[in-house]
């Protein structure tokens, strides 16, 4: 409980041992001063006359230092000095404190410092009525600025610059945004951008207050009038001139900026913290690391070279959002989302655009997006130090949601960074890329439906790869062995053992990571280490791993070749602990060595095509043909379609003739083409209907197939009339 009376005495300055009668004359004799004083004080402001703005002119010589001053009248130029353009006043201020004890009712100064004989030349205009040489006094001022007289006016100033608080930048901004002065600065943006505002928060002070900030928005009114609505006229068109370019930006604006390339795909977005200052503006954007952290730069802001006079402001290479066109607005946006999307891992496709050549040897390809595992691969070199990791500006809450934390807003989605580092799973390359590219993944399930294959086998590959035992059920006695599913596809060439690789990836929906005997190397240390960091990312990334062409490491060992052993060796135990998909093919399984069949769950023999596959096959690419010429026709162009079956993949040129290729399909059945043969058939019969500025048609087709089957009677001859798989066959290989 509060002690009034000790409170009370402590107040008054009074031992609390005093007798009540005295405390209350104390009382009567302070409120009797409290009267005399508010006596005074309207008096005070009686005599001194309503609050007024004093402007000051600070005049400089850089000729004479001596000469420089405070003065109360406008500096006029004289023929004198080095330019012929002296400044001379003559009501001069020589005692200013003396003068503001003088003049009570002065709330704020305005001071307007001047310069002349300096070595700067000057700009002249001989068509002034004032100009001497044609310089005018006016394009002698250097700076412009208010200094606050007032107490009641520096409190009410203070007061409405504290509502100018935005309640998410608390979060997202460990500091208070930055004003920069530009609140006592000519030419006043912060008054300039809040004008509507400042009628709304000053409804809130006293009236002697409100009366002071209405002296000071009066001077604004008079001095900037004129250039505020030629600016308000520029802006509410999305334009602006060189002159009036620091009205563009303020604090706390998303700004677009071009400085790193002219696509939106490239550009940049960024949110200001301070006003313009020598054409420059501070700003804060975001970078990822496997942490969101944000950091602070300073950005250039310039009008377009090649233009004079008003411009458009989004012609700019840094402008605010706020004159964007909505599908850039729209596109910053949605890359921050697939960006947020890809914070932790996310397997995407990457589409490139036709005026876009960077992009030209990506579309269509898949990525792994994962910062963690590129950070694990690329460490720093030895004679760097390590980087310390971004603070985790986030926290654990916010990176565990599906969705962008909305608190942050704009200020974060569209503020990411444009690019992440990717994983190319067909070139086996980490390449940064534009996240703009990015797109989900579309599986293509049907490729499995089209795999020409008995359904019986067909419907065993389907249930071992969508039913994979995982860690948590396994059957082997030792922990971490016996989880992998290892798949044997081996028979002749181009009769669909890589097509079915590829088509399980697509059914499990899981990354293909595609390996050949010339990523690996053929020294047994190599192998082992290539095999180790494949294995580890196909873990990693629950990839389906295909080994193709699998031969030389599957090879029976022997005494004689020591290197070869070990190959097989290295082989054999890095498989024994791998708990992923491994598809192994191959067309010479007779030399496999023995350990490798109990290592080996399910084995596939792929036989050579006959006249019912041959037709199968053909149907599903003059199905897909089909398909792309009706794209084609709908919308006239050259898109490319891209799937996980070889073949044509855009429509030819001048179109297909698909009735007169249907109509033949079985004498196209009829030559023993393998599946890779009928592809490559296709697409050399598109170059020949394109140099001959035809549709495809059968006869195109027919013309490839004679000239394949000449090559093939001449490889039999020079073979003594025999196959090739007569001659594996004899060599116990397939």
């Amino acid at each position: 409980m509060v002690d009034w009376r000790r409170e009370v005495c402590n107040f008054l300055d009074m031992s609390d041992t005093c007798t009540d009668q005295d405390i209350r004359e104390q009382l009567e004799l302070a409120s009797e001063r409290l009267s005399e004083y508010e006596s005074l004080k309207r008096l005070a402001f009686a005599k001194q006359g309503p609050p007024r703005v004093q402007v000051i002119n600070k005049v400089e010589c850089q000729r004479n230092k001596a000469e420089r001053g405070l003065y109360l009248d406008t500096p006029w130029v004289v023929e004198s000095g080095p330019q012929q353009a002296h400044l001379r006043c003559s009501r001069v201020i020589d005692n200013l404190e003396l003068y503001l004890e003088r003049n009570k009712e002065i709330t704020c100064i305005i001071y307007r410092d001047y310069s002349c004989c300096g070595l700067s030349p000057l700009i002249r205009n001989s068509d002034h009525p004032e100009a001497i040489h044609g310089v005018v006094a006016s394009s002698l001022r250097v700076s412009e600025h208010v200094s606050i007289v007032s107490d009641e006016l520096r409190m009410a100033w203070e007061t409405l610059i504290a509502n100018d608080v935005d309640p998410a930048e608390d979060i997202t901004h460990p500091e208070k945004r930055k004003h920069d002065n530009q609140d006592t600065q000519h030419p006043y943006l912060w008054w300039f951008h809040h004008r509507q505002n400042v009628k709304l928060w000053s409804s809130v002070l006293d009236r002697e207050s409100q009366k002071q900030i209405q002296v000071f928005q009066s001077y604004l009114e008079e001095s900037l009038g004129d250039e505020w609505a030629k600016v308000d006229e520029l802006l509410s068109s999305a334009k602006v001139t060189t002159q009036y370019l620091d009205y563009v930006f303020a604090p706390g604006q998303i700004v677009i900026s071009r400085l790193e390339g002219p696509t939106v795909a490239q550009s940049k977005a960024y949110t200001t913290t301070s006003w313009p200052r020598f054409r420059s503006v501070e700003v804060s954007h975001w970078k990822f690391d496997g942490n969101f952290q944000r950091f602070f730069d300073s950005i250039k802001i310039s009008p377009p070279s090649t233009t004079t006079g008003e411009y458009p402001i989004n012609s700019m290479s840094v402008y605010p959002m706020q004159y964007a066109t909505e599908d850039v607005v729209l596109a910053l946006r949605e890359r921050g989302k697939t960006f947020w999307k890809c914070r932790h891992r996310n397997y995407v496709c990457v589409l490139g655009t036709s005026d876009d050549h960077l992009y030209d040897a990506y579309s269509g390809s898949r990525f792994m997006i994962d910062t963690a595992t590129y950070k694990q691969m690329h460490p720093p070199a030895n004679n760097q130090p390590p980087s310390l990791p971004y603070h985790d500006e986030l926290g654990p809450e916010l990176m565990s949601q599906d969705d962008p934390p909305a608190k942050l807003g704009d200020s974060f989605i569209m503020c990411l960074p444009t690019s992440l580092n990717g994983f190319n799973m067909q070139k086996k390359e980490w390449v940064k890329l534009e996240v703009a590219y990015f797109r989900e993944v579309e599986w293509n399930e049907e490729a499995f439906d089209l795999l020409v294959m008995e359904p019986k086998t067909k419907e065993l590959v389907e249930a071992v790869v969508t039913n994979h035992i995982d860690d948590d059920r396994n059957t082997d006695v030792i922990h971490g062995k016996g989880n992998g599913l290892f798949i044997l596809l081996h028979g002749g060439p181009g009769t669909g053992k890589t097509l079915t690789a590829e088509s399980v990836a697509e059914i499990t929906k899981k990354p293909l990571y595609r390996v050949t005997c010339g990523d690996i190397g053929t020294k047994a240390e190599e192998v082992e280490r290539y095999l180790e960091v494949v294995l580890l990312l196909g873990k990693t990334w629950g990839c389906v791993v295909l080994l193709d062409e699998a031969d030389v490491f599957l090879e029976q060992r022997k005494l004689d070749n020591l290197d070869r052993n070990a190959l097989v060796s290295v082989f054999l135990r890095v498989l024994e602990y791998y708990d992923g998909i491994l598809i192994l093919t191959s067309n010479r399984v007779g030399i496999f060595d023995e350990a490798f069949k109990s290592r080996i769950q399910l084995n596939l023999r792929y036989e050579n095509l006959g006249q019912p596959q041959r037709r199968q096959i053909w149907e599903n690419f003059i199905n897909r043909l089909e398909r792309l010429e009706s794209e084609r026709l709908r919308q006239i162009g050259n898109q490319t379609l891209t799937g996980v079956m070889g073949g044509p993949q855009s429509a030819p040129r001048f179109g297909v003739d698909i009735a007169s290729i249907r109509q033949q399909i079985d004498e196209l059945a009829k030559p023993a083409l393998n599946g890779r043969e009928i592809r490559n058939t296709i697409s050399t019969a598109r170059q020949l209907a394109t140099f001959r500025k035809q549709k495809l048609a059968y006869e195109h087709l027919e013309a490839c197939i004679a000239e394949s089957h000449k090559f093939e009677q001449y490889i039999k001859s020079l073979k003594r009339g025999f196959s090739a798989d007569q001659i594996k066959s004899d060599q116990q290989e397939r």
